[in-house]
This record gives structure tokens, C-alpha cells and sequence, in this order.
């Protein structure tokens, strides 16, 4: 049972990674877009951006796999039975 469990938090955690990765990314690409430096600490993408709405909607999949991870009990987190 533990290695199943050790199996799916893995799988969890590659799966965000991989999330977090193309967040990035996609980050990245929409401040090359609209000239804006990637290391900057707040920013506004142009609403005719290119890479905006598959920036946007990475970033609510993350958001929503956090979510799902950290309430099943995934991604190294454990919530005790009462």
C-alpha cells in the first residue's frame, strides 16, 4: 500500500513540475511578446498577446492540479483520519 501511495504522490509531483515548467515558459514567451524583462516583479501583458490565453489557461490547470493534489492527499502532503 505504501508503494502505491509513494507511486502516485511521485506522479503528482512530476505532474505539477511539468505544469510549472510550461508556466514558465509561457511566461517567458509573453514578456519577449510585449518587451517586458522575464525577471520583473509584476507585470501586464498586452491584451493582444499571442501566447496569453495558453498562458492563462496553464496557469489555472496548475492552479486547479494543486488543488486536486493537495486535497487527496497528494504531493508528499498527508491528511490524518479522524
Amino acid at each position: 500500500m505504501a508503494n502505491k501511495q509513494e507511486a502516485l504522490n511521485k506522479r503528482g509531483q512530476e505532474y505539477i513540475a511539468s505544469l510549472q515548467a510550461v508556466v514558465r515558459e509561457l511566461f517567458i514567451k509573453c514578456c519577449e511578446v510585449d518587451g517586458i524583462p522575464p525577471d520583473s516583479k509584476f507585470v501586464v501583458f498586452s491584451d493582444d498577446n499571442k501566447y496569453l490565453p495558453f498562458y492563462n489557461n496553464a496557469v489555472i490547470q496548475l492552479m486547479e492540479a494543486r488543488e486536486q493534489y493537495a486535497a487527496g492527499g497528494y504531493v508528499g502532503l498527508t491528511i490524518p483520519k479522524k
